[in-house]
């Protein structure tokens, strides 16, 4: 009887540990990141990578389910309620567009495209791989409806 009781126990801890476990997979992006580097940034821009990683080198970004806050020395940039549609890699067909995994040099399993309260597209995007997160913006190329990758920046916890 004990030897059964200990055997039920042990499955009721182990059961528990591994629901704890099956929490913290890859597909929880929210948390506080910080500015880790500039991964891409289009040559559309005017700046250079050396700067755009100093102007952002204290930038601060919340990734939660009622929030999407990124938090510069100058600037906030704030979505309330945002929806994270998660996303395949889109291989976009504008000039201005590569694949994901050439602009950034990692392995991206997907992304995350994010819609402020209206349903509207807010123009950033979540890339996500196994062990990293980068944050991207993008515009609208409505010469052709593809859509070009302006700068992509990846955070760290």
């Amino acid at each position: 009887m004990i030897k059964r009781t200990l055997i039920i126990i042990m499955g009721l801890i182990l059961l528990v540990y591994l629901s704890g476990c099956s929490n913290k997979d890859k597909d929880n992006i929210y948390g506080t990141y910080k500015f880790e580097k500039v991964s891409y940034l289009t040559p559309l821009s005017s700046s250079t990578i050396d700067f755009v990683n100093e102007q952002m080198e204290d930038t601060k970004y919340t990734i939660q389910a009622d929030l999407f806050k990124i938090q510069s020395t100058d600037y906030t940039v704030e979505f309330n309620s945002p929806k994270y549609v998660k996303e395949k890699i889109q291989n976009n067909t504008s000039v201005l567009s590569y694949d994901i995994d050439t602009l950034i040099g990692s392995d991206v399993d997907y992304q995350y495209t994010i819609y402020d309260e209206d349903g509207d597209k807010a123009k950033w995007r979540l890339y996500v791989s196994s062990d990293c997160l980068w944050v991207g913006t993008y515009v609208d190329n409505t010469a052709n409806g593809s859509e070009i990758i302006m700068d992509i920046y990846k955070l760290s916890k």
